[in-house]
């Protein structure tokens, strides 16, 4: 089984600043060059205005340190989009900061149906929760969606994503190979829309649909 102990260095909170101070978006991991992190495009809505990496100020060495969820003490640093696909719900952003990491980009094909996966993410950021959050899944189905007259690779996830996990990066859990990012629950067409305490009752169930990771290949 693969070792993520390092994630901690590696997905982070998206946010926008605004009269009221940051508001979280969503996550973002960074990726194989320098100060370029990804994420889901519907997270940055197309714009970059007050677009900001949020960090956490305490030492966060790895993924097993306990997060203080008192501590609400963060670095901001200030991003830019650098290229978006609204067809595939990607984008990719840049910011003037060292960090990087190396990933295998395997894409979707290398996850057959059953295959076990790891996803890190902020579930829960719509409410100012920053707590990088581990959740093991599996692939459910592979399947192509269409946006347009375009078709992309996705897969269906067997767990239920919340606000904030938009753009979470997707791994297999064994080998490490980063194969999808996270764009939202599955949310079934419907006449009317009842909200109850915030929440849409058609987004509670285990499918959530994850992008193929390949695709960012060609925007950086």
């Amino acid at each position: 089984m693969h070792n993520f102990r390092n994630l901690s260095r590696v997905v982070y909170s998206i946010g926008r600043v605004g009269p009221g101070g940051v508001q979280l978006l969503g996550t973002a991991f960074n990726l194989n060059k320098e100060g370029h992190f990804a994420t889901a495009s519907h997270v940055v809505s197309g714009s970059d205005t007050g677009l900001v990496l949020v960090l956490r100020t305490f030492d966060f060495p790895d993924v097993n340190v306990y997060q203080d969820a008192s501590d609400t003490s963060v670095r901001m640093v200030p991003l830019r989009i650098l290229a978006s696909d609204p067809f595939r719900d990607l984008a990719i952003l840049v910011a003037d900061v060292n960090l990087h990491t190396t990933h295998t980009i395997a894409g979707t094909d290398a996850a057959e149906v059953g295959t076990p996966l790891c996803s890190f993410g902020y579930p829960h950021a719509d409410h100012g929760r920053l707590i990088l959050t581990r959740q093991e899944s599996s692939v459910g189905a592979r399947i192509l969606l269409s946006s347009g007259k375009i078709k992309s690779k996705h897969i269906v996830l067997n767990t239920l994503a919340r606000p904030g996990q938009s753009g979470s990066p997707v791994f297999t859990r064994d080998d490490g190979q980063l194969i999808a990012v996270i764009v939202g629950a599955y949310i079934p067409e419907s006449a009317g829309q009842v909200i109850v305490a915030g929440i849409d009752p058609n987004v509670l169930h285990q499918t959530t649909h994850a992008v193929s990771a390949e695709y960012l290949l060609e925007m950086y």
